[in-house]
């Protein structure tokens, strides 16, 4: 796990590094500013011009080293500052002054200024814009002249690479204090930043590219943090081994619990996905008048019905009869396609008292949680809830836009009150635990807004956990996998075409790739 820094601890690294060490801040600075301008070299080869446009701070002191490597690289240049230099802070004074030495002009901001800016754009093949002009310190909206300038700049419209983020964001949150340009990349120092994989900030920062600039691992232990972002390498080591003399009682029995009269589909797909993540037997409780649509999409799931094609839900009586089916079981899945009604809500009351085993709860699960605080108190131990945004802010007596605003404060909230482990879906969702841990991922695929995919994952995760995965790892090796799958799917797939049913498809090859045996591309 990578850890992510807010804009305190990114502070405190650089004060360690400078008053205990002795690492002048300068040097800090010209590697974060050498190493990112060979980094733009890198993801533009073809492109010759480039506009940076450098505030009045360390950040803009940044911008300043790449400027002047730019040009070391041959590349053509336009340099606008929003402040004078004599107003610069200490360090970005000294890569002025450096920056004219080697005879390059800095623009100062001005009407007529920008007007030369905007000929200069106009003129020959569209330069790349960096954007340096506001870092990690930013705790309010954008105040003149800088709100009119990133207005000016958008009307560009310009390829644009972020030095540390774009601004307008606030570092410590998803939360947009004004809004930046829209990224294609975004280049940050030594850690990621919590905008860079909350949204909506998220959204703005393009790809996430983590320079090290040479402060040293143990300062970054030193300060530590709670916060991680997950990545493909990171949860490789998660995989279940897979033995030769293996037979399916090795890898457990995953056992889906859900369906409702017209919604057999939503079990199924979770079944089978329980058994694509390597789960050894997969098995669902469905009411009778689900059991066929549910045999219609499984041949390899088992179904358990309750009653005949008569029952539409599974009730309280379902509950006293479904102990005996639970038993052997290693792990339980609860909510695709349940239903929130009187009889559901029952079934709940008396069902989880008697499991016994790590759970995901999830859809009308969820719903029932928020319908009847007391059933949180029958909540089983080992839990993982899976809301949606708006299920989330159900379980929270939020609206969904506060959430949305909110996302990781919302987790944790939820996840400390309740004592359970939450896994925020949405674009670029995350997983907070009860100890106040946050586990991050860049993971913004539209193509899973789709009606079954969060089934998908409630399988993926309940086929995991009965192969004796943590629900911690299980959740984390799960939304990886589901990510992946996606975009594998979308080498034959449009984002618009991509089905639950689809997505199944794909979790074989994203297990493989995640074994090392694939590329992922989309």
């Amino acid at each position: 796990m990578r850890p992510v820094f807010n804009a305190a601890q990114s502070r405190r690294a650089d004060e360690i590094m400078q008053l205990e060490y002795g690492y002048l801040g300068i040097l800090l600075m010209e590697t974060a500013g050498r190493r990112a301008a060979h980094l733009i070299r890198k993801l533009y080869p073809m492109h010759t011009r480039f506009v940076v446009v450098a505030g009045g701070g360390n950040n803009g002191g940044d911008g300043l080293v790449i400027a002047r490597y730019l040009r070391r690289y041959g590349k053509e240049l336009f340099i606008l500052l929003t402040k004078p230099p004599e107003k610069l802070t200490a360090l970005a004074r000294i890569q002025y002054d450096i920056l004219t030495r080697f005879g390059l002009t800095c623009h100062v901001l001005a009407p007529d200024t920008l007007r030369k800016l905007q000929v200069f754009c106009e003129q020959g093949i569209k330069p790349v814009l960096v954007d340096a002009l506001v870092g990690v310190g930013l705790d309010q909206p954008l105040r003149e002249p800088y709100s009119s300038l990133i207005e000016f700049l958008r009307g560009l419209h310009l390829p644009t690479v972020a030095i540390d983020l774009p601004s307008g964001l606030s570092a410590d949150t998803g939360a947009v204090w004004s809004e930046p340009l829209r990224c294609e990349h975004t280049i940050t120092f030594q850690t990621a930043k919590l905008c860079h994989l909350i949204t909506p900030a998220a959204s703005y920062c393009g790809r996430v590219h983590v320079v090290d600039i040479g402060v040293y691992p143990e300062v970054i232990e030193r300060i530590g943090t709670r916060t991680f972002w997950v990545t493909e390498k990171s949860v490789r080591a998660f995989l279940p081994p897979r033995p030769l003399e293996a037979h399916k009682g090795t890898f457990g029995h995953a056992l889906i619990v859900g369906g409702s009269r017209g919604k057999g589909g939503a079990p199924a797909l979770a079944t089978v996905a329980a058994l694509r993540a390597g789960a050894g037997l997969a098995s669902a409780i469905v009411p009778g008048s689900a059991a066929p649509s549910f045999h219609r999409k499984t041949l390899s799931g088992m179904s358990l019905p309750y009653g005949d094609l008569a029952v539409p839900y599974l009730n309280e009586v379902a509950a006293l009869w479904a102990k005996t089916p639970l038993q052997g079981k290693n792990a339980v899945g609860i909510g695709p396609g349940l239903g929130n009604t009187p009889e559901t809500q029952a079934f709940l009351r008396e069902f989880l008292p008697h499991v016994q085993v790590p759970c995901v709860l999830d859809a009308d699960a969820l719903n029932a949680l928020a319908s009847i605080e007391a059933l949180w108190e029958r909540v089983p131990k080992n839990t993982i809830v899976t809301p949606h945004p708006g299920e989330a802010a159900r379980l929270l007596g939020l609206s969904t836009e506060q959430v949305q605003a909110r996302r990781m404060e919302s987790a944790l909230r939820l996840a400390e009150k309740r004592r359970v482990i939450v896994l925020l879906k949405g674009a670029n969702p995350l997983v907070a635990t009860p100890r106040g841990e946050v586990f991050l991922f860049q993971l913004m695929e539209p193509a899973l807004a789709t009606a079954g995919t969060g089934d998908v994952l409630t399988g993926l995760i309940t086929g995991l956990l009965a192969q004796g995965l943590s629900p911690l790892r299980a959740a984390l090796l799960a939304l990886m996998a589901h990510g992946i799958g996606a975009r594998m799917a979308l080498r034959y797939n449009s984002r618009t075409s991509l089905t639950a049913a689809g997505l199944l498809k794909y979790l074989g090859p994203a297990f493989r790739y995640l074994s090392g045996g694939e590329t992922a591309t989309s």
